[in-house]
C-alpha cells in the first residue's frame, strides 16, 4: 500500500514511518520539520512540505498518488493553544482541510487521524469510552474534535474509509534506542521533565495538585508506549476496508497511573532521588483520565502491548543515551 503520512518526522510518526515501512509499505513523509527531526526518518522519503501549502502538498499527492493518508501533522499543547488559539486552528484545522481536500481530489481510499483524548475534557466517568461526551476544554481540544468532524463529512461524502485515533498519554522509546521522543526545555509533558530533572537539567519537578480524590492526591493518567501507538497506526490503515469501521478509536492501555508513581518508577529504573514540589492545580486538569480500549481491540485486533515499565526504562535509556532530545 501507499501511505502518506503528514507530520511523520515527528514522535508518534516516525515510529508509525518506522513500522509500515518494516510491512513493506511504500511511505512518504510530508513535514515541515517545525518540530520533527530529519533524522528520524533518515531511511525514509520525506518531502519537506508544509500543510498550510496546498499547492506544494498537491504535489506531493498528484506525485506519490496514496492509497491512504495517515495524518499527525499538528501542533499539540492545550496549554499552548489558550495562548495562541489563532495559529492552533489555521494549522490544526486548516491544514487539516488542506489535507482532506487534497485526498477527495486523488481519490484516496483510506484515513487516519491522529486525534486525542482532549477531546473528553474533564470525564465524568473513568474508564473513558467512545461513547463518553465530547466536552474539550481547550482550543487544541476542540480542534481535534472540529477535524473530526470534517473528516466524517468527507467519508460521507466521498466514500473514504477512516478512522480518528484518540490517543491518550504518548511516552517511551524504541527498545533499540533507534528512536524517541525530542523533548526540549519548554517541553510539558511529566515524563521528560521528570527526566530532565533526574538528570539535574532543573531542581525540582513541580507537581501540579496534590490534592486530587486519589489514592496519592495527584492525579492519574493513561500512559501508552510510542511503538503501541504506532503499531496502532498501522494495523488500523490496514484494517480499514469495510464502512463500519469508520468512526472514533480510543488508544490506552486502559490502566490508570498516578503522577507520584510516574515519579516514583522513575526514580526506581534512574536510581536517582528525583526533588518534587507540589504547587497548585493547573485550570482544566482533570483528575482522572484513562481510557478504555476494548472497541480498540474488537474492531481491530489490537491492544496495547507494553507495560508501565517498559515505557519508564526505555524514556530514561533513550533520554540518558541522546541528551540532545531534552535540549
Amino acid at each position: 500500500m501507499r501511505v502518506l503520512v503528514t507530520g511523520g518526522a515527528g514522535y508518534v510518526g516516525s515510529f508509525t514511518v518506522r513500522g509500515l515501512a518494516a510491512a513493506g509499505h511504500d511511505v512518504v513523509v510530508a513535514d515541515n520539520l517545525s518540530t520533527g527531526r530529519r533524522e528520524a526518518v533518515a531511511e525514509h522519503d520525506l518531502r519537506v512540505v508544509d500543510i498550510l501549502d496546498t499547492e506544494a502538498l498537491r504535489r506531493v499527492f498528484q506525485g506519490f498518488r496514496p492509497d491512504a493518508v495517515i495524518h499527525f501533522a499538528a501542533l499539540k499543547s492545550s496549554e499552548a493553544s489558550l495562548r495562541d488559539i489563532t495559529t492552533y486552528y489555521r494549522v490544526n484545522v486548516t491544514g487539516t482541510q488542506n489535507v482532506l481536500g487534497l485526498c477527495a481530489e486523488t481519490g484516496v481510499g483510506r484515513f487516519v487521524f491522529s486525534s486525542s483524548c482532549a477531546v473528553y475534557g474533564t470525564p465524568q466517568i473513568c474508564p473513558v469510552d467512545e461513547s463518553a461526551p465530547v466536552r474539550p476544554e481547550s482550543p487544541y481540544g476542540e480542534s481535534k474534535y472540529l477535524c473530526e468532524r470534517m473528516i466524517a463529512s468527507y467519508g460521507r461524502a466521498t466514500g473514504m474509509r477512516y478512522a480518528n485515533l484518540r490517543y491518550f498519554n504518548a511516552a517511551g522509546a524504541a527498545a533499540d534506542g533507534a528512536l524517541g521522543e525530542n523533548a526540549g526545555p519548554s517541553a510539558t509533558q511529566i515524563l521528560p521533565v521528570a527526566v530532565r530533572t533526574a538528570l539535574g537539567l532543573v531542581p525540582t519537578l513541580r507537581i501540579f495538585g496534590g490534592d486530587y480524590p486519589t489514592a496519592d492526591g495527584t492525579a492519574l493518567r493513561d500512559y501508552i508506549h510510542v511503538e503501541d501507538l504506532a503499531r496502532a497506526h498501522a494495523r488500523v490503515v490496514e484494517e480499514l476496508d469495510s464502512d463500519d469501521r469508520n468512526g472514533a478509536v480510543n488508544l490506552g492501555r486502559g490502566e490508570p497511573v498516578s503522577v507520584r508513581e510516574l515519579v516514583d518508577a522513575l526514580e526506581k529504573v534512574s536510581g536517582r532521588t528525583i526533588d518534587v514540589s507540589t504547587v497548585p492545580r493547573r485550570p482544566g486538569d482533570p483528575a482522572l483520565s484513562w481510557a478504555d480500549p476494548a472497541l480498540a481491540e474488537s474492531r481491530f485486533g489490537w491492544r496495547a502491548e507494553h507495560s508501565f515499565d517498559d515505557i519508564v526504562r526505555t524514556a530514561w535509556a533513550w533520554h540518558t543515551r541522546v541528551p540532545a532530545s531534552l535540549e
